[in-house]
Protein backbone atom coordinates (compact mmCIF):
# COMPACT_ATOMS: atom_id res chain seq x y z
CA UNK A 1 0.00 0.00 0.00
CA UNK A 2 1.59 3.88 -0.84
CA UNK A 3 2.04 6.08 1.68
CA UNK A 4 0.57 9.12 1.25
CA UNK A 5 -2.43 11.16 1.94
CA UNK A 6 -4.92 13.79 -0.25
CA UNK A 7 -6.86 16.53 0.88
CA UNK A 8 -10.09 17.29 -0.98
CA UNK A 9 -11.91 20.67 -1.11
CA UNK A 10 -14.87 21.08 -3.14
CA UNK A 11 -15.28 24.58 -4.84
CA UNK A 12 -18.34 25.27 -3.46
CA UNK A 13 -17.90 23.69 -0.04
CA UNK A 14 -19.69 25.56 3.23
CA UNK A 15 -16.31 26.23 4.32
CA UNK A 16 -15.17 28.16 1.15
CA UNK A 17 -18.47 30.22 0.65
CA UNK A 18 -17.83 30.96 4.50
CA UNK A 19 -14.07 31.69 3.77
CA UNK A 20 -15.25 34.50 0.93
CA UNK A 21 -18.25 35.61 2.82
CA UNK A 22 -16.20 36.60 5.72
CA UNK A 23 -13.07 38.05 4.31
CA UNK A 24 -14.68 40.17 2.06
CA UNK A 25 -17.20 41.77 4.60
CA UNK A 26 -14.59 42.48 6.52
CA UNK A 27 -12.61 43.67 4.71
CA UNK A 28 -15.61 46.42 3.23
CA UNK A 29 -17.11 47.22 6.92
CA UNK A 30 -13.09 47.70 7.99
CA UNK A 31 -12.99 50.72 5.50
CA UNK A 32 -16.17 51.91 6.06
CA UNK A 33 -15.19 52.34 9.42
CA UNK A 34 -12.00 54.33 8.61
CA UNK A 35 -13.67 56.46 6.20
CA UNK A 36 -16.03 57.45 9.64
CA UNK A 37 -19.14 55.34 10.80
CA UNK A 38 -20.24 57.38 13.28
CA UNK A 39 -23.98 56.04 14.27
CA UNK A 40 -23.31 53.24 16.70
CA UNK A 41 -25.97 51.06 15.59
CA UNK A 42 -24.09 51.48 12.24
CA UNK A 43 -20.97 50.19 14.22
CA UNK A 44 -22.56 47.69 15.61
CA UNK A 45 -24.22 46.03 12.46
CA UNK A 46 -20.55 47.13 11.15
CA UNK A 47 -19.31 44.21 13.86
CA UNK A 48 -22.03 41.86 13.47
CA UNK A 49 -22.13 42.22 9.51
CA UNK A 50 -19.53 39.21 9.24
CA UNK A 51 -21.90 36.79 11.39
CA UNK A 52 -24.49 37.60 9.82
CA UNK A 53 -23.00 36.31 6.25
CA UNK A 54 -21.38 33.53 7.74
CA UNK A 55 -25.27 32.48 8.69
CA UNK A 56 -26.91 33.47 5.49
CA UNK A 57 -24.08 31.47 3.89
CA UNK A 58 -25.03 28.32 5.75
CA UNK A 59 -28.72 28.90 5.28
CA UNK A 60 -28.24 28.94 1.61
CA UNK A 61 -26.24 25.61 1.88
CA UNK A 62 -28.67 23.86 3.40
CA UNK A 63 -27.63 19.64 3.89
CA UNK A 64 -25.12 20.15 1.00
CA UNK A 65 -22.26 21.26 3.34
CA UNK A 66 -19.31 19.64 1.47
CA UNK A 67 -16.44 20.00 3.80
CA UNK A 68 -12.80 19.16 3.11
CA UNK A 69 -12.60 15.70 3.27
CA UNK A 70 -9.55 13.88 4.46
CA UNK A 71 -8.47 10.90 1.77
CA UNK A 72 -6.20 8.07 2.49
CA UNK A 73 -4.57 5.62 0.31
CA UNK A 74 -6.97 2.19 -0.15
CA UNK A 75 -7.83 -0.19 -2.96
CA UNK A 76 -11.26 -0.25 -3.50
CA UNK A 77 -14.52 0.31 -6.45
CA UNK A 78 -15.04 3.70 -5.65
CA UNK A 79 -11.58 4.86 -4.98
CA UNK A 80 -10.32 8.50 -6.08
CA UNK A 81 -7.49 7.46 -8.51
CA UNK A 82 -5.07 9.88 -9.18
CA UNK A 83 -3.34 9.43 -12.78
CA UNK A 84 0.66 9.78 -11.87
CA UNK A 85 3.24 9.18 -14.78
CA UNK A 86 2.65 5.79 -15.61
CA UNK A 87 0.57 4.43 -12.64
CA UNK A 88 -2.36 5.28 -10.39
CA UNK A 89 -2.53 6.41 -6.82
CA UNK A 90 -5.82 5.31 -5.50
CA UNK A 91 -7.22 7.35 -2.52
CA UNK A 92 -10.62 6.82 -0.19
CA UNK A 93 -12.41 9.28 2.08
CA UNK A 94 -11.67 8.49 5.90
CA UNK A 95 -15.17 8.33 7.75
CA UNK A 96 -15.32 11.76 8.79
CA UNK A 97 -13.99 14.89 7.17
CA UNK A 98 -11.13 16.84 8.14
CA UNK A 99 -12.78 20.15 8.98
CA UNK A 100 -14.83 18.54 11.79
CA UNK A 101 -12.22 16.50 13.58
CA UNK A 102 -10.18 19.41 13.74
CA UNK A 103 -12.34 21.95 14.11
CA UNK A 104 -13.59 19.81 17.22
CA UNK A 105 -10.07 19.41 18.90
CA UNK A 106 -9.31 22.72 18.28
CA UNK A 107 -12.69 24.54 19.51
CA UNK A 108 -12.88 21.76 22.69
CA UNK A 109 -9.68 22.70 23.73
CA UNK A 110 -10.40 26.48 23.75
CA UNK A 111 -13.61 26.19 25.63
CA UNK A 112 -11.97 24.09 28.17
CA UNK A 113 -9.05 26.95 29.04
CA UNK A 114 -11.62 29.35 29.06
CA UNK A 115 -14.11 27.75 31.79
CA UNK A 116 -10.52 26.62 33.93
CA UNK A 117 -9.49 30.70 33.64
CA UNK A 118 -12.71 31.92 34.51
CA UNK A 119 -12.67 29.19 37.35
CA UNK A 120 -9.59 30.44 38.27
CA UNK A 121 -10.10 34.11 38.57
CA UNK A 122 -13.37 33.98 40.09
CA UNK A 123 -11.94 32.02 42.87
CA UNK A 124 -9.31 34.76 43.50
CA UNK A 125 -11.96 37.57 43.68
CA UNK A 126 -13.98 35.88 45.98
CA UNK A 127 -11.25 35.42 48.33
CA UNK A 128 -10.34 38.87 47.91
CA UNK A 129 -13.98 39.70 48.77
CA UNK A 130 -14.01 37.73 51.83
CA UNK A 131 -10.53 39.86 53.05
CA UNK A 132 -12.20 43.10 52.76
CA UNK A 133 -9.59 44.54 50.45
CA UNK A 134 -12.10 47.51 49.47
CA UNK A 135 -11.80 50.18 51.67
CA UNK A 136 -14.61 52.82 53.08
CA UNK A 137 -13.55 55.52 50.24
CA UNK A 138 -14.24 52.75 47.42
CA UNK A 139 -16.99 52.00 49.04
CA UNK A 140 -18.76 55.03 49.51
CA UNK A 141 -17.67 56.18 45.86
CA UNK A 142 -19.51 52.62 44.21
CA UNK A 143 -22.90 53.44 46.52
CA UNK A 144 -23.02 56.98 44.98
CA UNK A 145 -22.27 55.58 41.54
CA UNK A 146 -24.86 52.81 41.61
CA UNK A 147 -27.70 55.43 42.57
CA UNK A 148 -26.99 57.62 39.97
CA UNK A 149 -27.32 54.35 37.36
CA UNK A 150 -30.23 53.11 39.25
CA UNK A 151 -28.35 49.42 39.85
CA UNK A 152 -27.82 47.94 43.33
CA UNK A 153 -24.50 48.40 45.11
CA UNK A 154 -22.11 46.30 44.00
CA UNK A 155 -19.82 44.04 45.78
CA UNK A 156 -16.02 45.60 45.34
CA UNK A 157 -12.77 44.17 45.19
CA UNK A 158 -9.23 45.26 44.68
CA UNK A 159 -6.22 43.15 43.90
CA UNK A 160 -2.56 43.56 43.48
CA UNK A 161 -2.07 41.90 40.34
CA UNK A 162 -4.93 43.34 38.03
CA UNK A 163 -2.17 45.73 36.04
CA UNK A 164 -4.21 48.87 34.41
CA UNK A 165 -7.74 48.27 34.59
CA UNK A 166 -11.17 47.61 36.28
CA UNK A 167 -13.33 44.37 35.38
CA UNK A 168 -16.62 43.02 35.97
CA UNK A 169 -17.32 39.65 37.34
CA UNK A 170 -20.52 37.31 37.69
CA UNK A 171 -23.52 37.28 36.38
CA UNK A 172 -25.83 36.86 39.14
CA UNK A 173 -24.24 38.90 42.09
CA UNK A 174 -21.64 40.73 40.25
CA UNK A 175 -18.66 42.15 41.66
CA UNK A 176 -16.52 45.00 40.41
CA UNK A 177 -12.77 44.70 40.98
CA UNK A 178 -10.28 47.62 40.32
CA UNK A 179 -6.20 47.79 40.60
CA UNK A 180 -5.11 48.86 43.82
CA UNK A 181 -2.50 50.74 42.31
CA UNK A 182 -5.07 52.50 40.44
CA UNK A 183 -7.04 53.28 42.54
CA UNK A 184 -4.45 55.14 44.57
CA UNK A 185 -3.53 57.42 42.17
CA UNK A 186 -7.09 58.20 40.71
CA UNK A 187 -8.83 61.38 42.53
CA UNK A 188 -12.43 60.57 43.56
CA UNK A 189 -13.90 62.53 40.30
CA UNK A 190 -11.72 60.09 38.29
CA UNK A 191 -12.15 57.27 40.28
CA UNK A 192 -16.29 57.68 40.56
CA UNK A 193 -16.13 58.04 36.67
CA UNK A 194 -14.39 54.11 36.26
CA UNK A 195 -17.24 52.96 38.82
CA UNK A 196 -19.72 54.30 36.54
CA UNK A 197 -18.01 52.78 33.96
CA UNK A 198 -17.67 49.48 35.14
CA UNK A 199 -21.51 49.68 36.84
CA UNK A 200 -23.05 50.55 33.36
CA UNK A 201 -21.47 47.39 32.13
CA UNK A 202 -23.81 45.95 35.11
CA UNK A 203 -26.84 47.92 33.52
CA UNK A 204 -26.49 46.98 30.03
CA UNK A 205 -25.69 42.88 30.75
CA UNK A 206 -22.51 42.73 29.16
CA UNK A 207 -20.91 40.31 31.43
CA UNK A 208 -23.06 38.16 29.97
CA UNK A 209 -22.50 39.31 25.92
CA UNK A 210 -18.61 38.78 26.86
CA UNK A 211 -19.46 35.11 28.49
CA UNK A 212 -21.53 34.59 25.08
CA UNK A 213 -18.76 36.12 22.42
CA UNK A 214 -16.44 34.10 24.30
CA UNK A 215 -17.53 31.26 23.56
CA UNK A 216 -18.59 31.77 20.14
CA UNK A 217 -15.21 33.01 19.28
CA UNK A 218 -13.76 29.48 20.25
CA UNK A 219 -16.48 27.54 18.55
CA UNK A 220 -16.01 29.73 15.22
CA UNK A 221 -12.15 29.83 15.48
CA UNK A 222 -11.95 28.86 11.84
CA UNK A 223 -13.46 31.45 10.50
CA UNK A 224 -11.41 34.41 9.15
CA UNK A 225 -12.36 37.58 10.60
CA UNK A 226 -14.05 36.20 13.59
CA UNK A 227 -11.13 37.62 16.18
CA UNK A 228 -11.99 40.82 14.69
CA UNK A 229 -15.47 41.41 14.71
CA UNK A 230 -15.46 39.80 18.73
CA UNK A 231 -12.88 43.09 18.99
CA UNK A 232 -15.14 45.70 17.47
CA UNK A 233 -18.18 44.62 19.65
CA UNK A 234 -16.12 44.97 22.56
CA UNK A 235 -15.06 48.59 21.27
CA UNK A 236 -19.01 49.65 21.05
CA UNK A 237 -19.57 48.03 24.50
CA UNK A 238 -17.13 50.00 26.07
CA UNK A 239 -18.24 52.96 24.18
CA UNK A 240 -21.81 52.86 25.19
CA UNK A 241 -20.51 52.23 28.41
CA UNK A 242 -18.85 55.37 28.25
CA UNK A 243 -21.63 57.69 27.54
CA UNK A 244 -24.58 55.65 29.96
CA UNK A 245 -21.60 56.76 32.71
CA UNK A 246 -21.13 60.03 31.79
CA UNK A 247 -24.62 60.35 31.20
CA UNK A 248 -25.15 59.62 35.09
CA UNK A 249 -21.97 61.85 36.40
CA UNK A 250 -22.19 64.60 34.37
CA UNK A 251 -18.19 64.95 34.06
CA UNK A 252 -16.83 63.26 30.77
CA UNK A 253 -13.18 64.97 31.95
CA UNK A 254 -13.11 63.11 34.77
CA UNK A 255 -13.55 59.91 32.96
CA UNK A 256 -10.82 60.81 30.38
CA UNK A 257 -8.58 61.38 32.98
CA UNK A 258 -9.10 58.24 34.81
CA UNK A 259 -8.19 56.49 31.35
CA UNK A 260 -5.18 58.82 30.48
CA UNK A 261 -3.78 58.16 33.85
CA UNK A 262 -3.83 54.52 32.66
CA UNK A 263 -1.77 55.28 29.27
CA UNK A 264 0.30 57.16 31.15
CA UNK A 265 1.62 53.98 33.01
CA UNK A 266 2.38 52.49 29.51
CA UNK A 267 1.56 49.16 28.13
CA UNK A 268 0.96 45.98 30.17
CA UNK A 269 0.32 42.24 29.46
CA UNK A 270 -3.11 41.38 28.33
CA UNK A 271 -4.77 40.67 31.25
CA UNK A 272 -8.89 39.41 31.89
CA UNK A 273 -8.99 42.23 34.39
CA UNK A 274 -7.45 44.99 32.09
CA UNK A 275 -10.51 46.75 30.38
CA UNK A 276 -8.77 50.23 30.87
CA UNK A 277 -5.42 48.39 29.76
CA UNK A 278 -3.92 50.64 27.21
CA UNK A 279 -4.55 50.33 23.49
CA UNK A 280 -5.58 52.18 20.57
CA UNK A 281 -9.60 51.49 21.73
CA UNK A 282 -8.48 53.51 24.91
CA UNK A 283 -7.34 56.39 23.12
CA UNK A 284 -10.45 56.18 20.88
CA UNK A 285 -12.61 56.47 24.10
CA UNK A 286 -10.82 59.59 25.03
CA UNK A 287 -11.01 61.24 22.14
CA UNK A 288 -14.84 60.50 21.88
CA UNK A 289 -15.22 61.46 25.18
CA UNK A 290 -14.01 65.49 24.86
CA UNK A 291 -15.64 65.69 21.02
CA UNK A 292 -18.33 68.03 21.25
CA UNK A 293 -19.37 67.17 17.50
CA UNK A 294 -22.89 66.63 17.57
CA UNK A 295 -24.57 63.67 16.89
CA UNK A 296 -25.48 62.34 14.11
CA UNK A 297 -28.82 63.39 12.18
CA UNK A 298 -31.38 59.68 11.70
CA UNK A 299 -31.00 60.02 8.04
CA UNK A 300 -27.64 59.69 8.48
CA UNK A 301 -28.02 56.71 11.13
CA UNK A 302 -30.35 55.42 8.55
CA UNK A 303 -28.38 55.70 5.58
CA UNK A 304 -24.88 54.18 7.46
CA UNK A 305 -27.03 51.29 8.37
CA UNK A 306 -28.27 50.64 4.84
CA UNK A 307 -24.48 50.90 3.92
CA UNK A 308 -23.75 48.12 6.01
CA UNK A 309 -26.61 45.79 4.84
CA UNK A 310 -25.82 46.73 1.40
CA UNK A 311 -22.15 45.24 1.99
CA UNK A 312 -23.26 41.96 3.55
CA UNK A 313 -25.62 41.06 0.45
CA UNK A 314 -22.72 41.83 -1.67
CA UNK A 315 -20.25 39.19 0.28
CA UNK A 316 -23.36 36.79 -0.01
CA UNK A 317 -23.61 37.02 -3.12
CA UNK A 318 -20.32 36.60 -4.14
CA UNK A 319 -19.38 33.89 -1.81
CA UNK A 320 -21.89 32.18 -3.55
CA UNK A 321 -21.42 33.33 -7.12
CA UNK A 322 -17.49 32.93 -7.53
CA UNK A 323 -17.26 29.30 -6.80
CA UNK A 324 -19.97 28.00 -8.90
CA UNK A 325 -18.52 30.26 -11.92
CA UNK A 326 -14.67 28.80 -10.83
CA UNK A 327 -16.30 25.19 -11.11
CA UNK A 328 -17.05 25.33 -14.67
CA UNK A 329 -20.83 25.02 -15.81
CA UNK A 330 -20.11 21.33 -15.81
CA UNK A 331 -18.21 21.00 -12.55
CA UNK A 332 -15.16 20.05 -14.31
CA UNK A 333 -13.63 21.49 -11.77
CA UNK A 334 -15.81 20.45 -8.89
CA UNK A 335 -12.45 20.30 -6.23
CA UNK A 336 -9.01 21.09 -5.82
CA UNK A 337 -6.69 18.52 -4.24
CA UNK A 338 -3.38 18.57 -2.79
CA UNK A 339 -1.80 14.80 -2.87
CA UNK A 340 1.78 13.78 -1.06
CA UNK A 341 2.46 10.65 -1.80
CA UNK A 342 6.33 8.89 -0.46
CA UNK A 343 6.23 5.84 -3.25
CA UNK A 344 6.16 5.80 -6.63
CA UNK A 345 2.59 5.37 -8.25
CA UNK A 346 1.77 1.70 -9.26
CA UNK A 347 1.71 1.08 -12.70
CA UNK A 348 -1.29 -0.44 -14.13
CA UNK A 349 -3.11 -1.30 -17.60
CA UNK A 350 -6.26 -0.34 -16.62
CA UNK A 351 -8.09 3.07 -16.89
CA UNK A 352 -9.29 3.97 -13.71
CA UNK A 353 -10.86 7.43 -14.42
CA UNK A 354 -14.52 7.48 -16.53
CA UNK A 355 -15.47 4.26 -18.03
CA UNK A 356 -13.43 1.04 -17.98
CA UNK A 357 -12.52 0.31 -21.46
CA UNK A 358 -13.64 -3.44 -21.68
CA UNK A 359 -17.45 -1.58 -20.86
CA UNK A 360 -16.78 0.68 -23.55
CA UNK A 361 -15.66 -1.54 -26.11
CA UNK A 362 -18.67 -3.84 -25.11
CA UNK A 363 -21.06 -0.38 -26.03
CA UNK A 364 -19.49 0.37 -28.63
CA UNK A 365 -19.80 -2.70 -30.49
CA UNK A 366 -22.48 -3.68 -33.03
CA UNK A 367 -23.28 -7.15 -31.44
CA UNK A 368 -26.87 -8.05 -31.20
CA UNK A 369 -28.24 -9.14 -28.17
CA UNK A 370 -29.38 -12.47 -30.27
CA UNK A 371 -25.65 -13.45 -31.34
CA UNK A 372 -25.82 -14.97 -34.88
CA UNK A 373 -24.09 -18.61 -35.17
CA UNK A 374 -21.43 -19.36 -37.56
CA UNK A 375 -21.85 -22.41 -39.65
CA UNK A 376 -18.72 -25.10 -39.74
CA UNK A 377 -18.95 -27.85 -41.93
CA UNK A 378 -17.36 -30.81 -40.24
CA UNK A 379 -14.75 -33.26 -42.36
CA UNK A 380 -16.33 -35.45 -44.64
CA UNK A 381 -15.15 -39.15 -45.10
CA UNK A 382 -13.40 -39.31 -48.42
CA UNK A 383 -15.06 -42.94 -48.87
CA UNK A 384 -18.54 -41.29 -47.89
CA UNK A 385 -21.49 -40.87 -50.33
CA UNK A 386 -21.05 -37.65 -50.22
CA UNK A 387 -17.40 -37.38 -51.21
CA UNK A 388 -17.95 -38.31 -54.57
CA UNK A 389 -16.71 -36.54 -57.42
CA UNK A 390 -20.02 -36.23 -58.87
CA UNK A 391 -21.49 -35.06 -55.57
CA UNK A 392 -18.48 -32.44 -55.07
CA UNK A 393 -19.40 -31.41 -58.55
CA UNK A 394 -22.98 -31.26 -58.18
CA UNK A 395 -22.26 -28.61 -55.36
CA UNK A 396 -20.26 -26.18 -57.35
CA UNK A 397 -22.76 -25.58 -59.64
CA UNK A 398 -26.15 -25.74 -57.62
CA UNK A 399 -26.38 -25.63 -53.90
CA UNK A 400 -29.34 -27.58 -53.89
CA UNK A 401 -28.09 -30.66 -54.39
CA UNK A 402 -25.01 -30.40 -52.28
CA UNK A 403 -25.26 -32.87 -49.47
CA UNK A 404 -24.62 -31.21 -46.14
CA UNK A 405 -23.15 -32.99 -42.88
CA UNK A 406 -25.49 -34.56 -40.66
CA UNK A 407 -23.45 -32.41 -37.93
CA UNK A 408 -23.32 -28.40 -37.88
CA UNK A 409 -21.03 -27.12 -35.21
CA UNK A 410 -21.06 -23.80 -34.07
CA UNK A 411 -19.15 -20.92 -32.05
CA UNK A 412 -21.62 -19.11 -30.42
CA UNK A 413 -20.38 -15.38 -30.60
CA UNK A 414 -22.78 -14.03 -27.46
CA UNK A 415 -20.94 -12.03 -25.05
CA UNK A 416 -22.29 -12.79 -21.19
CA UNK A 417 -23.83 -10.03 -19.30
CA UNK A 418 -22.04 -7.46 -17.49
CA UNK A 419 -23.36 -6.17 -14.63
CA UNK A 420 -22.50 -2.80 -13.22
CA UNK A 421 -22.58 -2.16 -9.57
CA UNK A 422 -23.71 0.81 -7.80
CA UNK A 423 -20.18 1.99 -6.47
CA UNK A 424 -19.23 1.53 -9.44
CA UNK A 425 -21.44 3.96 -11.49
CA UNK A 426 -19.87 7.56 -10.42
CA UNK A 427 -15.77 7.59 -10.69
CA UNK A 428 -14.02 10.61 -10.21
CA UNK A 429 -11.91 12.00 -12.69
CA UNK A 430 -8.33 13.57 -12.18
CA UNK A 431 -7.02 16.79 -13.66
CA UNK A 432 -3.57 17.86 -12.93
CA UNK A 433 -2.84 21.75 -12.46
CA UNK A 434 0.61 22.91 -13.35
CA UNK A 435 3.56 20.82 -13.40
CA UNK A 436 3.83 19.84 -9.32
CA UNK A 437 5.46 16.07 -10.10
CA UNK A 438 8.54 17.01 -8.45
CA UNK A 439 11.17 15.09 -5.38
CA UNK A 440 8.72 16.41 -2.52
CA UNK A 441 5.88 14.26 -3.89
CA UNK A 442 3.20 17.00 -3.91
CA UNK A 443 1.04 17.31 -6.50
CA UNK A 444 -2.22 19.44 -7.15
CA UNK A 445 -5.24 18.11 -9.05
CA UNK A 446 -9.03 19.42 -10.21
CA UNK A 447 -11.39 16.95 -9.11
CA UNK A 448 -14.62 16.06 -10.83
CA UNK A 449 -16.99 13.59 -9.88
CA UNK A 450 -18.89 12.05 -13.65
CA UNK A 451 -21.59 9.26 -13.54
CA UNK A 452 -20.51 6.29 -15.90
Amino acid sequence: MDLGVLVSLPLESVAVRAVLATVVTVVLVRALLRRGLRSPRARVAAALAPAGALVVVLVLSGTGLRLPTLMLPASGVDALAVPVGDGYLRFAPIAAPLLVGGWAVVAGWRLVHRARSAVRFRLGVRRAVAAGSADRRLERLGARAAAALEVPAPMLATLPSCPGGAYVVGHRRPVVVLDATLVSELDDEELEGVLAHELAHVRRRDTQVATALGVLRDLTVFVPGGGWAVRQLHRERELAADQLAVSATRRPGALASGLLKVLERGPVAPNACAALAPSGNVIDRVRLLVDDEPSPTPRRRRSETSVVAIVAVVSVTGAIAIPASIAGPERQRDAVALVWSAAPPTVTDAVPSGEARAFDVYRRSTLDVDAPSVEMHGVLDEHSQENRRGALRACAEDDVGCPVPDRSPSLGLAPPAITVDDEASERWQATPVGNLEGDSGFRMYWLARQAG
